[in-house]
């Protein structure tokens, strides 16, 4: 075993999936230390005794998780798992660098398939895992620090993303199981297929939402052409990265699409759009431009793409990440 017995876990982000994923693995007797960036949350928690979360899997119940920030943390971590927004993970990278030791292993289970490619350019000895969650997780009542898991299970999936001791993955697998988590380790291309399958059902959408400055609703037309040249571009890029997407994966997203766009509710819109219009950061680098630069590094022409591309060049800091 490379490590000791019981591993220090690290959740970065004390928002509801970082919440969730503290609660969980607490309840299973597990060290694991929750980072917020925020006082407020840390002090509410020690008043009222822990997170509060209400689980379909767990119950109802407080959690008395160590909540820090980042500056009160002085250990060296075993397992760091990323529960922050995309655009804020290039922020926390000097910390992951001084609370990791030579075998750390680190994950980021945020949106975008690129994530673990990004963290392989910036954290290059670091161990990396590609992973994703499935919980429904959300804000309950921020002012009580009480959260919602509200899915029937809760799923973690992950792979290694360069060489990590068999030992120790099953160990994460086994910690996780514990907690009441349906936990798999699965080879790195399966995972890269389902990552990559979600990958088309959010980056064309976005993209074409934020060319045209329109929602779900109005992707009739030209404007479906467009999106649907933006889908098929990423099957291109898929092929040329060896990733296999099955054959009729693109003709059932449409299908579940045509339903999409009925829904008559805020998701319909885009998340990158609504935020470019209130001045906010947005996972435009993570969902569209580690498109571009996936394209270039396996010569590929994506001419859609590149398109919308040389519109929001402004918007585009991925270089800053990846340098």
């Amino acid at each position: 075993m490379l490590f000791k017995k019981k591993l220090k876990y690290l959740i970065i982000g004390a928002g509801a999936t970082g919440a969730t994923f503290s609660c969980f693995l607490h309840s299973a007797g597990k060290d694991v230390t929750l980072i917020s960036k925020y006082d407020s949350v840390i002090k509410t928690a020690k008043e009222k005794g822990g997170i509060r979360l209400i689980s379909n899997v767990k119950g109802d119940k407080r959690y008395k998780v160590k909540i820090q920030t980042q500056e009160q943390y002085k250990k060296k971590a075993d397992v760091i798992i990323l529960c922050i927004r995309t655009p804020d993970i290039l922020s926390v990278i000097p910390f992951i660098e001084r609370v990791s030791h030579k075998k750390t292993v680190v994950t980021s289970i945020a949106n975008g398939f690129g994530i673990g490619y990004a963290l392989s350019k910036k954290l290059k000895n670091s161990q990396l895992l590609d992973s994703v969650f499935v919980g429904k997780c959300r804000w309950y009542n921020r002012e009580d620090v009480e959260y919602l898991q509200q899915r029937e299970y809760v799923e973690f999936q992950f792979t290694p993303r360069n060489t990590i001791d068999i030992s120790i993955l099953n160990q994460i697998k086994d910690d996780f199981t514990q907690t009441g988590m349906d936990t798999h380790l699965i080879p790195q291309k399966q995972f890269s297929t389902l990552a990559f399958e979600r990958l088309i059902t959010r980056s064309p959408f976005e993209a074409c939402c934020i060319y045209y400055d329109i929602n779900a609703h109005q992707i009739t037309g030209e404007k479906e052409e467009t999106f649907k040249k933006l889908c098929s571009e990423l099957l291109i890029l898929a092929k040329a990265m060896k990733i296999y997407v099955r054959d009729c994966f693109l003709e059932e997203y449409y299908s579940n699409f045509e339903i999409y766009k009925e829904r008559d509710d805020a998701n319909v819109y885009s998340s990158i759009l609504n935020y470019m219009k209130i001045g906010k950061k947005s996972e435009i680098e993570f969902l569209f431009f580690i498109v571009i630069e996936l394209a270039k590094e396996y010569k590929v022409e994506l001419p859609t793409y590149f398109m919308i591309a040389e519109k929001f060049q402004k918007y585009n800091n991925l270089d800053k990440f990846l340098s």
